[in-house]
């Protein structure tokens, strides 16, 4: 738009050659170069200017909403693969110890030592974990399959996290202290918003400017001559033009002067043809008005005005909307901390309920079944406090998202490899699951 200011120039040419009966031949020939230079617009290119910068903005705004949003989908991904990652891998090694089991409840029950009730008891806890890891296997590969796509990844894409979901993450408790409106004030759906209803206004401007009047500024320098090239004769001139509109009505104006220095011209009159002058000053002005040239002007004026009160009404509609977000980012960041909470003093309890289990197993005071059975709750328990992690993780994602910010700039996750500040890591690292049993001795 910017170019409009700039000078149009062009280089025109115009012959005529005449080779009549009963009457003399006549040739005519003329090359000018012509200059026209926008004056005066009423505003109406600055607004253009403005108009394309402001949508620019938009765009920009458009790619940072989308940026943002992927990116939200990927991490959310990423943590699904990473839970059900870690449940699987939990899983495996509990299998790999009721696989032993099996075996000494198979070499009991043929000694005698099992009755069937008690085999098939056991048998049917086995059924139950493999399942849950048959579960676990299959929500890795959909997890692995979504990752990849939000992703824009070949599935042949072999993916290996280095991730663990309860050792590599420090989580923080949820502060109060967020001030809302300063957040919402940096979405960048809102700041959309705003250019998107600056931009309407800078249109509405364009249209509530139609009557003020164009001026265009122009002049011409060249030569002519009657008869065959080369041409001699140096013409020149300037115009000046004026284009109005009122209402349905436009008009354009020009005023049009020129100097022939030798010979005969030709001065082409729009609206009247070619016409004959002579050495000297020539000049015309023209007037035309066209009217009900434009009938849909005046609705073009109410639609931008019901076009720019309507966005101003779904700004606000959008700031409520996005502030309910965050709340609800909040409320769901909340209640993730206290799930974690109570999933840790779930998990220790099991925790101890199967290590004292495990030490009656071993002094032949339970049975194979009951220790599965304790066993499936550390499982269940543990899949518990995996699923509170991965929620909470997934929480504060959701809620830098809502507010339009980085998740480091919230400081409630952390990610250093083997740090994690889960119970199940502090007890790993105590070394609390190193118990030697006879089931791992086979």
């Amino acid at each position: 738009k910017w170019r409009n200011y700039l000078p149009r120039v062009g280089i025109s040419y115009f012959g005529l050659k005449n080779t009549n009966i009963n009457q003399p031949d006549s040739q005519y020939n003329d090359i000018r170069i012509q200059l026209n230079q926008l004056v005066y617009d009423g505003g109406e290119n600055f607004h253009e200017i403005e108009s394309a910068r402001l949508q620019e903005l938009l765009n920009n705004q458009d790619w940072n909403i989308t940026k943002n949003k992927i990116s939200l989908e990927v991490q959310k991904a990423y943590l699904k693969f990473l839970s059900n990652k870690f449940k699987h891998s939990m899983l495996s090694k509990t299998l790999d110890r009721i696989n032993k089991l099996q075996i000494d409840s198979e070499l009991e029950s043929k000694s005698g030592f099992n009755t069937e009730l008690e085999r098939l008891e056991l048998e049917s806890k086995i059924r139950d974990i493999e399942l849950m890891s048959l579960k676990a296997s299959s929500s890795i590969r959909l997890a692995e399959i979504d990752l990849k796509k939000q992703m824009n990844l070949p599935l042949t894409v072999k993916l290996i996290p280095k991730d663990s979901i309860l050792e590599d993450y420090i989580l923080f408790q949820p502060s109060e202290l967020i001030n809302i409106s300063e957040y919402l004030l940096q979405k960048p759906e809102l700041k959309k918003s705003k250019l998107a209803i600056e931009n309407l206004r800078t249109r509405q401007e364009i249209l509530d400017s139609y009557w003020k009047p164009k001026v265009i500024f122009g002049g011409y320098y060249g030569k002519n001559i009657n008869g065959p090239l080369p041409v001699q004769n140096d013409v020149f001139g300037f115009n000046i033009g004026l284009q109005t509109q009122l209402g349905s009505t436009t008009n354009q104006s020009s005023l049009n002067s020129g100097v022939q220095t030798d010979g005969t011209g030709i001065q082409r009159i729009p609206g009247f043809g070619p016409q004959f002058v002579g050495r000297g000053e020539n000049a015309f002005n023209s007037t035309n008005f066209n009217l009900f040239d434009d009938l849909s002007y005046s609705r073009k004026i109410y639609e931008g005005q019901i076009t720019l009160s309507d966005a101003i009404r779904n700004q606000r509609n959008l700031e409520i909307t996005l502030e309910a977000e965050i709340y609800k980012s909040l409320e769901k960041l909340n209640e993730s901390w206290q799930v974690i909470r109570i999933s840790n003093a779930k998990f220790y309890q099991n925790a101890e309920a199967w290590k004292t289990a495990l030490l009656k197993f071993d002094r032949g005071f339970m049975k194979p079944a009951e220790l599965l059975n304790h066993e499936s709750e550390l499982l269940r328990s543990l899949d518990d406090l995996c699923l509170g992690y991965s929620t909470y993780i997934e929480s504060t994602y959701e809620l830098a998202y809502s507010l339009g910010v980085s998740n480091e700039e919230l400081l409630l996750v952390r990610k250093e490899k083997s740090k994690g500040n889960s119970i199940f890591n502090e007890l790993m690292k105590s070394g609390y699951f190193e118990v030697s049993s006879k089931v791992d001795k086979k």
